[in-house]
């Protein structure tokens, strides 16, 4: 069988966890791709990558690379799968799958045309083990009918003022928490839940209005630039089969929050925060009914730990190995994945929250043929 060859487009999370994590589970990354040539080629040389470009077309039509993965700005993930795939590529995309909608729509079609090449969205969680449990919980009725819930993302990564504006300040690009970081909680809650959102409402808005466009920091009105993208994002989540979700998201608090989910049903609840899982039946106190990891994490990963983003990277090391299981003969290693057809659907959420914000808080309705509509 040949052996499976990694490309790797984008330098910052794609080199810093996917490309390590690939490695421990015995995945071979072949290719890297980014836009700064001088930048590319010294990861690819500190890392031990054999082929380094900035144009990702070769990346994607390169004989040794049989998965992509995608972990670019939003506004460009459409093209890159689509071309990917046309390659005849396996691919791996960063969330949010789409900048919106109808390219949400193009990349399902593709993925119909070629169903032997994996179509998978970097929604990595689903594969913690605290999170299965959570889920085979929620199925087997451990928390009754299910209620409401509340989500949590509160981070500072972005609340420092002398920050550079990026493509993360650009709405245009897929920049904003929405896309980046609610994308995750949303898919989360379906996941959990094994439901779809039927109705969203929320509100979107931008605290930190303007950026230096350099690194230098200074706040000069010369130097700064229009950010345009959410930095703080609130609403609410009607589910098709009842109950409903209050989801919060912030990257520029001045505090750091542990990142949490918690689950009420009518005879118990479930709370997921900073890696533990916990359980609670009526008015009983939480206890801890985390599973433990079945892999042991290398030492680069310590690095990570204590940050609001040790989770994910954990989550990533499972998902790595789960694609080495899959990619050697045995699909039911991705059975957690979220598919493109996943994608799609939060991908509606996100609109929908979007259209909402836009119009006062109304609440959207999500229609059965992957649309919105007013209520």
């Amino acid at each position: 069988m040949r052996p499976t060859g990694i490309g790797i487009i984008g330098t910052n999370w794609g080199t810093l966890v996917q490309l390590p994590a690939f490695r421990v589970a015995g995945l071979n990354v072949v290719a890297v791709a980014g836009r700064n040539p001088e930048k590319t080629q010294r990861v690819a040389d500190q890392l031990a990558v054999p082929f380094a470009t900035t144009d990702w077309r070769r990346l994607v039509t390169h004989d040794d690379v049989t998965l992509v993965s995608i972990v670019t700005p939003p506004s460009t993930h459409c093209a890159m799968a689509l071309a990917a795939l046309e390659a005849g590529k396996h691919v791996l995309c960063e969330k949010p799958m789409a900048l919106h909608l109808a390219e949400a729509r193009a990349m399902v079609q593709a993925a119909t045309t070629c169903p032997a090449q994996l179509t998978l969205v970097d929604h990595e969680l689903r594969f913690l083990p605290a999170l299965r449990a959570a889920r085979q919980m929620v199925m087997e009725g451990a928390i009754g009918h299910f209620r409401r819930a509340e989500v949590r993302a509160i981070a500072s990564v972005r609340a420092n003022l002398r920050q550079p504006w990026n493509w993360w300040s650009d709405a245009a690009q897929g920049g904003g928490v929405l896309g980046t970081i609610s994308t995750h909680q949303i898919d989360l809650l379906r996941y959990l839940l094994n439901d779809e959102v039927a109705s969203a409402q929320g509100f979107l808005t931008t605290f930190i209005t303007e950026r230096p466009r350099d690194k230098s920091g200074q706040l000069t009105s010369a130097n700064l630039r229009s950010v345009t993208a959410d930095d703080f994002a609130t609403f609410h989540l009607r589910f098709k089969r009842g109950g409903v979700a209050v989801v919060i998201a912030s990257m520029v608090a001045r505090v750091e929050e542990p990142q949490s989910l918690t689950l009420h049903g009518d005879e118990g609840s479930l709370r997921f925060i900073d890696g533990q899982l916990l359980y609670a039946r009526f008015d009983e106190e939480f206890r801890d009914v985390t599973p433990p990891h079945s892999i042991t994490f290398p030492a680069w990963f310590e690095g990570l730990r204590h940050s609001s983003f040790t989770c994910f990277a954990e989550a990533t090391v499972y998902m790595a190995h789960a694609l080495r299981t899959a990619l050697e003969g045995n699909p039911n290693a991705l059975t957690p994945a979220a598919t493109f057809r996943d994608g799609l659907r939060v991908q509606q959420v996100v609109d929908a929250v979007r259209l909402s914000s836009a119009h006062s808080g109304d609440w959207v309705e999500i229609g059965h043929d992957l649309d919105v509509a007013y209520q």
